[in-house]
């Protein structure tokens, strides 16, 4: 809502971020449910598996960084999708504790599957905003997560130039 068509009440729940990125996630996941049809998979599980698509060998502490769940979520996502036939679960060759996970064939065709959905996702979250307007958008976000990072219940690994510890 613009800024002139905001209620000037000090409380105004459309001047509060919490509340806009709340509501804003909660449109996020609708869209991703409608477009994802019946692939049967939740947005953190497709970030999961986009992750161990690209590195494959990864293990359950590395995924979780990379997510920004905490351990005892990324166990879960990680038992769902082995459950599913999706990745495999194997001992690490450098330390026999952690779990190595990797892609299976079925995994493979359902990322590629949700991947084509999520270019829908993505137009329509932010179809309402211009080109210029998405770029500055998701840098803004971006910015916020940066400057807030270490205030989550997990963090996330910042740059994701770098390659994860696998």
């Amino acid at each position: 809502m613009p800024k002139d068509r905001r209620r000037s009440e000090a409380l105004s729940l459309w001047d509060r971020p919490g509340f806009l990125v709340r509501r804003l996630h909660q449109i996020s996941v609708a869209i991703f449910m409608d477009e994802m049809g019946d692939l049967d998979i939740t947005p953190v599980q497709f970030g999961a598996l986009s992750v161990i698509s690209a590195n494959p060998g990864i293990d359950q502490s590395a995924l979780a960084r990379e997510l920004g769940i905490d351990r005892a979520n990324v166990a879960d996502v990680v038992a769902r999708l082995s459950a599913a036939g999706h990745i495999e679960r194997r001992p690490s060759l450098r330390d026999r504790r952690a779990k190595s996970l990797r892609m299976t064939l079925s995994g493979d065709e359902h990322l590629k599957q949700a991947s084509a959905c999520f270019s829908r996702v993505h137009r329509r979250l932010l179809g309402p905003l211009s080109g210029e307007e998405r770029e500055v958008f998701l840098d803004l976000l971006v910015r916020l997560i940066e400057g807030n990072n270490s205030l989550g219940r997990a963090e996330l690994r910042l740059d994701p130039r770098s390659e994860p510890a696998v």
